[in-house]
């Protein structure tokens, strides 16, 4: 059809497939056929980018789980150095899994990325039932899935490259090598904040469309959902403290929100777009820190029945400790993101880009 290749793409990562250039019509011999309707063609193209969106962040997901898995095993083989309060020079080293820092480094891998497929899951649910369902509850899933979309793309990427990095920490100089695979990983991943549009577009269409679609209905749907999450984990005595916890970080989001809508208010769009990025960076917190607080609820049950029909008692142990993790070394990190969003001064609009020398 009169296409030719003008180039194929050497690139970072991904290189099982190639990436090309493709021009059509230099011999205007070029023909096209009309898929669906006309002048739909926007709509349908937001149709498959939404359902691609979700497949990235899973893609992602994946990719920093099978890094983690590599990491794990790598810590629970190695041999090195001793524990801080052992002086016994005859002893053996010990394995490397047993270091505080590099638990630190694998619970902070396991917390990001089980959570992020916990929000795949999330969203294909509501997928699921944005197609099945019937009347308000068919609405509310889709409303829902539009707002959580470009979550799951960016904190899946963004928060998964992360991990990955962690992957290749935790192997030390032996992670920098071809020889472990944590060093394609890292490689591999990096396109997921990149492709089906980048970190800072998901956060402008997070900011400037989805919060604010149908009056905030999507973002109400979103908070009820939260406080359904909090209030079943406040009724357990151990959960208590990290439902207060979620519950004070909402708030902050609402605080942050109130604070941006002045700008909006008064015209000035691009003062309310300028840190996007920081709000989806604080609102991810606050979903992941939702979706570690449900799956610690479940785990809560399991123990306190003593029903492990489905999985292991570790497995259910395991999950309530990741969440402890979570709240106290990530969900910190949106209290951060909501400093920086309610300052006043702006640092992004520069006239003189000489500051950028």
């Amino acid at each position: 059809n009169d296409v030719f290749c003008a180039g194929d793409f050497q690139k970072m990562g991904q290189r099982g497939y190639c990436t090309t250039h493709l021009v059509f019509g230099d011999k205007d011999q070029c023909r096209g056929w009309l898929v669906g309707e006309p002048h739909k063609g926007l709509g349908y193209m937001f149709q498959m980018m939404n359902e691609a969106r979700i497949s990235v962040g899973l893609g992602a997901a994946s990719t920093a789980m099978a890094a983690y898995q590599a990491s794990l095993q790598y810590a629970n083989e190695r041999p090195q150095g001793r524990l801080a309060n052992e002086k016994d020079p005859l002893k053996p080293p010990t394995l490397i899994v047993n270091h505080p820092d590099v638990q630190r480094m694998l619970l902070t891998q396991k917390a990001i990325i089980e959570g992020a497929l916990s929000l795949v899951m999330e969203c294909n649910r509501l997928s699921d039932l944005a197609h099945a369902a019937v009347g308000e509850e068919r609405q509310n899933s889709f409303l829902l899935l539009e707002l959580l979309t470009p979550i799951v793309k960016t904190y899946s990427s963004e928060q998964g490259s992360r991990a990955v990095a962690l992957a290749i920490q935790t192997l030390g100089g032996y992670g920098f090598t071809m020889d472990f695979p944590v060093q394609q990983h890292y490689r591999d991943i990096k396109i997921t904040s990149l492709y089906e549009g980048t970190t800072g577009i998901q956060s402008i269409d997070l900011l400037g469309r989805k919060v604010v679609m149908e009056k905030g209905k999507a973002l109400h749907i979103l908070m009820d959902s939260i406080h359904r999450a909090i209030a079943q984990a406040s009724t357990y005595d151990a959960l208590k403290p990290y439902a207060t916890e979620l519950t004070v970080e909402l708030n902050r989001v609402g605080e942050v929100l109130k604070h941006l809508s002045h700008f909006a208010q008064q015209g000035d769009i691009n003062r309310y777009l300028a840190d996007a990025t920081v709000f989806m960076e604080q609102l991810s917190y606050v979903v992941l820190a939702w979706q570690w607080l449900k799956q610690a609820s479940v785990a809560h049950i399991a123990i306190q029945t003593g029903n492990f029909a489905n999985q292991t008692a570790e497995f259910y142990e395991g999950k309530i400790h990741t969440m402890k993790f979570f709240f106290r070394y990530e969900l910190p990190h949106a209290a951060a993101c909501s400093k920086t969003l309610l300052d006043p001064e702006y640092l992004t609009n520069l006239k003189n880009k000489e500051v950028l020398a």
